[in-house]
């Protein structure tokens, strides 16, 4: 009776390894397969390429202003299959787990212009680890001589400087064109010029002079233009309208930016500044502009914003701005035949 006893335990024993052995081995190819998939794929963000891939349409330029909480990121396919990027977000897990989220779904694996416009964290917060992840091509940047700035700026910006792209300064009259469409910067002026906001920012790095010290970019394509206007501040976008007005006033129709022509009367979409903050207005600014659609990247629970002199002053044009934290993600699709929103 005891041999048969021992039999049996020795049989149970056996089923015992038997399972602990193959349980072992299941976690050590889930380990493996980890491993291997994370040097393609990071495991963090695996569900941000377990998308379906959507099919760009050609000729047709989408501009999606992400929802990123407190936070800006603006998507731009251009009509020529090209892709531009305005900032990344705040750096947190679930905004850059959404901008690569809406970068696979687009089939973008090439960034091929990113700017930065601001070196306030809800701007550039998550582009170090965009970067990680995708190609860039060009980038315009601050021409701040502090890196260190801030710490978003900080990590931003060692990122950029080693990830083998071509870096420019975000400025009046830089940008870049395609078939039918170009962007180029309105302000800041260069960082020579000792009265602009790129010196007074070096100088001081105040909160206003962050501010002003913000990239306007304006994009066009086919005869429907963006004003995309980061955290610019109030002065900075008065001074934009009172340059342009200077540049026309011997009675030509469009203001000459470096390469580039603009007309700032025929805005058809604005991203509203800060937030909608109160320092980042101006009345001047919309009443120059007067465009058709207003855009607000803006998170839920930030109270105050958007402020009520920012809405005061953009109501003067558009009676009902579009939130992020209400809307979602808002795209405009621009065809030679105008532009839709969804």
């Amino acid at each position: 009776m005891a041999q048969k006893k021992s039999g049996k335990a020795k049989t149970k024993l056996s089923k015992g390894l038997i399972a602990a052995a193959a349980t072992a081995a299941v976690i050590c190819v889930l380990f493996a397969a980890l491993a291997i998939t994370n040097v393609f794929v990071p495991v963090k963000y695996l569900t941000a390429y377990l998308v379906a891939r959507q099919e760009r349409e050609e000729g047709v330029l989408t501009v999606t202003f992400l929802d990123v909480g407190y936070g800006d990121c603006t998507l731009c396919e251009l009509p020529d299959g090209k892709t531009l990027l305005i900032d990344g977000g705040d750096g947190s897990y679930p905004n850059n787990l959404a901008i690569l989220r809406k970068l696979n779904s687009r089939g973008i694996d090439k960034i091929d212009y990113l700017v930065c416009s601001s070196v306030l964290g809800e701007y550039c917060g998550g582009i170090a680890e965009i970067v990680k992840y995708k190609e860039v091509g060009t980038v315009f940047m601050p021409a701040v001589n502090n890196t260190y700035i801030t710490q978003a700026y900080s990590s931003a910006a060692d990122a950029l400087q080693n990830c083998g792209a071509s870096l420019l300064t975000s400025q009046y009259g830089a940008g870049a064109s395609g078939e039918d469409y170009f962007f180029t910067f309105l302000s800041p002026s260069p960082p020579e010029n000792p009265s602009g906001y790129y010196a007074a920012l070096n100088s001081s790095a105040t909160q206003v002079n962050m501010l002003n010290a913000s990239a306007i970019l304006w994009l066009e394509y086919a005869g429907t233009s963006f004003a995309f206007t980061s955290s610019a501040g109030g002065e900075a976008l008065s001074a934009a309208v009172e340059d342009y007005k200077i540049i026309t006033a011997s009675g030509g129709s469009y203001a000459p930016v470096g390469d580039f022509c603009v007309r700032l009367e025929d805005c058809d979409v604005v991203s509203v500044p800060g937030h909608g903050r109160q320092e980042c207005t101006s009345a001047s600014w919309y009443d120059m502009l007067k465009p058709s659609l207003a855009v607000i990247s803006v998170g839920e629970n930030y109270s105050g914003y958007p402020s009520a002199q920012a809405l005061a002053d953009i109501g003067s044009a558009v009676s009902s701005p579009l939130l992020t934290s209400v809307h979602g993600d808002i795209t405009v699709k621009v065809t030679a035949q105008g532009y839709s929103i969804s």
